[in-house]
């Protein structure tokens, strides 16, 4: 059965739907594997925040401490709880934590983590919202690489007058504007994409990731997938705005990617209150 959401940020009518999983068939944890060369190897010492109350536009701090090896990139990432149902929506925001020490691979950058890694995180919650300048949906995005400034954000794209969808990637600066754009085909076994010329018209409808309480041990693989809001081509480009998150429930992330590229994700609660009083 699909299930619809909606939710008003800053005077902005936002949607989130997608289908339920059957009673009984919701996907499980998977059993996961450290017998692979480049595996994760580490084991998290804390893991605590400051604070698990906030209030709006304020920010979480954590303490992180990881011990271990085969550690390639650090994230944090937020989801919103939905009140009424069992079930988290976003990333909200999906961020990269920068190492102190860095080197450059093949003219790209990467993290250089000690085998005891402390940090001490700064994590504001915002809601980015992605707009045709009339109508608004969720934009929750993912960033484009370690080191690279920008977002991406995947959905459905649809040509004016056609009645199919393709799967389409944009890239937005961190201001908001858009990079780039492009359609995402499977031919031949592999996904390869080309680029998007978007047209007036044409729409574009936001990805949406559901996670559960059965499934935020390995969501990369069992995360369920929704839609939010239609949006429309109309005389400028889409782009994004950032608002102050609303009070409710939350989860903060933690994902750690190994050298194998797997992500093991670790989650602590939190809320946003209107008043700490």
């Amino acid at each position: 059965m699909e299930l619809v959401r909606n939710y008003v940020v800053n005077d902005w009518e936002l949607k989130i739907a997608f289908n339920e999983p059957e009673k009984g068939g919701a996907p499980s944890r998977s059993v996961e594997s450290a017998l692979a060369p480049g595996a994760g190897n580490y084991k998290i010492d804390t893991f605590q925040l400051e604070a698990d109350r906030i209030a709006p536009s304020a920010a979480l701090v954590l303490s992180l401490q990881i011990s271990g090896e085969n550690i390639a990139f650090l994230y944090t990432e937020v989801y919103y709880k939905d009140k009424a149902h069992p079930y988290y929506y976003g990333p909200l925001t999906h961020e990269v934590v920068r190492s102190a020490v860095e080197k450059e691979v093949n003219g790209l950058v990467h993290p250089v983590w000690d085998p005891e890694i402390k940090l001490t995180l700064e994590v504001a919650p915002v809601i980015r919202v992605l707009t045709d300048g009339l109508n608004a949906a969720f934009a929750f995005m993912h960033p484009l690489g370690y080191g690279v400034e920008g977002y991406q954000l995947e959905g459905l794209y649809t040509k004016k007058g056609s009645g199919n969808s393709n799967r389409a990637r944009l890239q937005f600066d961190e201001n908001g504007v858009m990079t780039d754009k492009r359609v995402i085909q499977e031919k031949r076994g592999h996904l390869v994409s080309h680029d998007l010329v978007i047209k007036p018209g044409d729409r574009f409808i936001p990805g949406v990731h559901v996670l559960t309480d059965l499934n935020l041990g390995n969501p990369e693989s069992h995360s369920l997938h929704g839609i939010s809001g239609t949006l429309t081509r109309l005389e400028e480009p889409f782009h994004w705005v950032e608002e102050a998150a609303i009070p409710g429930d939350y989860l903060l992330g933690l994902v750690v990617e190994d050298f194998n590229g797997d992500k093991y994700h670790h989650y602590v609660p939190f809320s946003i209150v209107g008043s700490l009083d």
